[in-house]
């Protein structure tokens, strides 16, 4: 649901300096629509702070969440070079701030700095890596562990520890959010979350998901994670 990714900060501080010259920010609050599914591809974007949601449409004209963006998260990077237009609706989750780079200025400093095509090419390499790998999590692992496997990885992403040692994620997120990322009914779901409760690793107050015992929540996933990551 979430990685670490930032392709940005593996180049040569000279190159970052270089484009970073070049960005723009752009103020979105929650909830706001950022590119929307068929919009042109104008530049990329690299998530400065706050959350978003990258949403796919089934043909029945629901959406489905895909995955989360985080701080140093880059998107846009693909319908640029891949000169198409964008395939997701790319909505706020929380106030968030992002840096733009125009298309112009993309290709001009791709052209410039070697670098840049060669990191993007090991970036698009590392996300069919995890994308293999999430299909194989996917289908091995039972449904109440890919969920703790899935709350473990937004705790470590972006969950804050408290003083008596649990992990607050402070996202809005739902059942319905988890199940259409796992790809199940939220029946289900709600039932694997009430026994995860019902075991004492995890607990929700209001807006906030509380993670009471990450180790044993994300145990069976210590295999597939690394490749997620």
């Amino acid at each position: 649901m979430m990685s670490a990714e930032n392709w940005l900060r593996e180049l040569s501080p000279h190159t970052r300096d270089a484009i970073s010259a070049r960005m723009t920010t752009i103020d979105y609050r929650a909830g706001a629509m950022v590119r929307r599914a068929g919009d042109r591809a104008t530049g990329m974007y690299q998530v400065e702070h706050g959350y978003l949601k990258l949403l796919g449409l089934n043909s029945d004209g629901r959406q489905v969440l895909i995955m989360l963006y985080r701080s140093g998260n880059c998107f846009g990077e693909t319908p640029v070079v891949g000169q198409r237009p964008f395939n997701h609706n790319t909505v706020a989750l929380t106030d968030t701030r992002l840096r733009f780079l125009a298309e112009r200025d993309f290709w001009e400093l791709y052209n410039e700095f070697r670098e840049i095509p060669d990191m993007l090419c090991r970036k698009f390499a590392s996300n069919m890596s995890r994308m293999f790998a999430a299909r194989e999590w996917r289908s091995t692992l039972r449904l109440r562990d890919l969920i703790g496997s899935t709350f473990a990885t937004l705790a470590e992403h972006c969950g804050v520890m408290r003083g008596d040692g649990d992990t607050v994620i402070d996202l809005p997120l739902v059942q319905t959010d988890f199940a259409e990322f796992l790809e199940v009914t939220r029946q289900a779901v709600q039932r694997e979350i009430g026994a995860l409760k019902a075991s004492g690793l995890l607990s929700q107050s209001r807006k906030q998901w509380l993670v009471h015992d990450l180790a044993r929540l994300g145990d069976p996933l210590h295999a597939f994670t690394a490749n997620l990551h």
